[in-house]
């Protein structure tokens, strides 16, 4: 089954967080994560948007596509505020 293909874009860094950057962006393409060369993902903040990701690779209607709810998430690390901002691509 082909999957959907998706942008995750670091909007907003506020607080202690020493491990993203805003601006920072990265794609999840067929189920894949892709990290551009020198950049890098910190593993809470991916932790974050794993569910919402998964749910919007699957097919459905627009009515009940989660990145139609909200298209942000934020980190869980309760000193920092990292928020992401997920978007859909077209097909490879």
């Amino acid at each position: 089954m082909k999957l959907k293909n998706f942008k995750i874009t670091v909007t907003c860094v506020e607080g202690l967080c020493s491990r993203a950057k805003a601006g920072t962006e990265f794609y999840v393409r067929n189920a894949r994560l892709e990290v551009p060369p020198g950049q890098s993902v910190c593993l809470f903040a991916l932790g974050s948007i794993l569910a919402p990701l998964i749910a919007a690779s699957v097919p459905t209607d627009p009515e009940n596509n989660i990145l139609n709810i909200t298209r942000e998430y934020q980190c869980p690390d309760p000193l920092s505020k990292v928020i992401m901002r997920i978007d859909e691509l077209g097909p490879d």
